[in-house]
């Protein structure tokens, strides 16, 4: 199978490209134009703007792909509030450049487009887990311009016929994930203390209490492949383990991984006012076409402490 892939060079996105090369895929990525980021391994690079159609079209007519997922995108939620036109734009007319490109040049492709579980914002605890059912109530620029690219991806799909798949990823962790995020934070806090020789580790933190639902990335683009493979168009599927874990559940996990004590302090003035107290999904949609997340979360955590020992100890303070 030829597979195009947008984010490639992301966190999941070397994750999804390991799993397709792996099944025999040959693998294809569309790389960022103003970044000289390389592809994975055994990746074929196809500089262009996903803004702008025309450059995509023309990726599509020498690719000839079979399948496409569309993966790249702003991910964080904090910097969208500090610049959330950058936001909108990478993510929602990123989006629709790579689904205009498709209309025109390869609209029977099928193809994923990944959103995110933030598009629900605040639930009610009794109404969890959501599902695709669940009403969407976006409540960052990060997670708005995500259910906007989800509206759109409908949208084509209704009136053009187009095979677009949609799924809305809850939170996912392991080895590779950039350090803005909690988890590859503590983890690197951690690391940089063992290699300096310090008697302990200080990892500050606002709401660890706070809960959400967490999936290896190893088994999330696992999920990716199956609804690309099997999935219905009409349906948005939400991927995640059907659990949630807290911050603090987290940091005790790696904490159990560590090579020193660690100690956590929880400061008020980095927690989020209102900030949703539990989110889980159900994963129930896509565990109907075969997928099951299979890798323990302690593992995940062990997996990604190793990874940051590995790459601290080529760092410069």
């Amino acid at each position: 199978m030829r597979v195009l892939i947008t984010g490639a060079t992301g966190f999941a996105g070397h994750h999804l490209c390991a799993l397709a090369r792996s099944r025999g895929d040959e693998v294809h990525a569309i790389t960022r134009t103003d970044v000289p980021d390389p592809p994975p391994p055994g990746v074929s690079a196809h500089p262009a703007d996903l803004r702008d159609p025309d450059a995509v079209a023309a990726v599509l007519a020498a690719v000839g792909p079979e399948r496409v997922l569309h993966l790249a995108g702003a991910s964080s939620v904090g910097q969208s509030f500090r610049e959330p036109m950058m936001t909108w734009d990478v993510n929602l007319t990123g989006t629709l450049g790579v689904i205009e490109a498709l209309r025109r040049e390869c609209p029977d492709v099928r193809t994923l487009l990944v959103t995110s579980g933030e598009v629900y914002g605040r639930v009610p605890e009794a109404d969890l887990p959501v599902d695709e059912h669940t009403p969407i109530r976006p409540l960052s620029p990060y997670a708005a311009s995500k259910a906007a690219a989800d509206i759109a991806a409908r949208q084509y799909h209704d009136t053009e016929g187009m095979p677009l798949l949609r799924v809305r990823a809850f939170n996912h962790i392991g080895p590779g994930q950039d350090a803005r995020f909690v988890v590859p934070s503590v983890a690197r806090q951690i690391a940089r203390a063992e290699r300096d020789g310090d008697e302990r580790a200080t990892v500050h933190l606002g709401n660890i209490d706070t809960r959400r639902d967490f999936t290896d990335v190893r088994d999330m683009v696992g999920a990716y492949l199956a609804i690309l493979d099997h999935g219905d168009p009409e349906i948005a599927y939400v991927a995640c383990s059907g659990r949630s874990h807290s911050i603090r559940e987290l940091l005790e996990g790696l904490a159990a991984h560590a090579r020193l004590p660690v100690d956590v302090t929880s400061d008020p003035a980095l927690r989020r006012a209102g900030e949703q107290p539990d989110l889980y999904g159900s994963p129930r949609r896509v565990e109907e076409l075969g997928w099951r997340p299979g890798i323990p979360l302690a593992t995940t955590l062990a997996d990604t402490l190793q990874h940051w020992r590995e790459r601290v100890s080529h760092e410069e303070d």
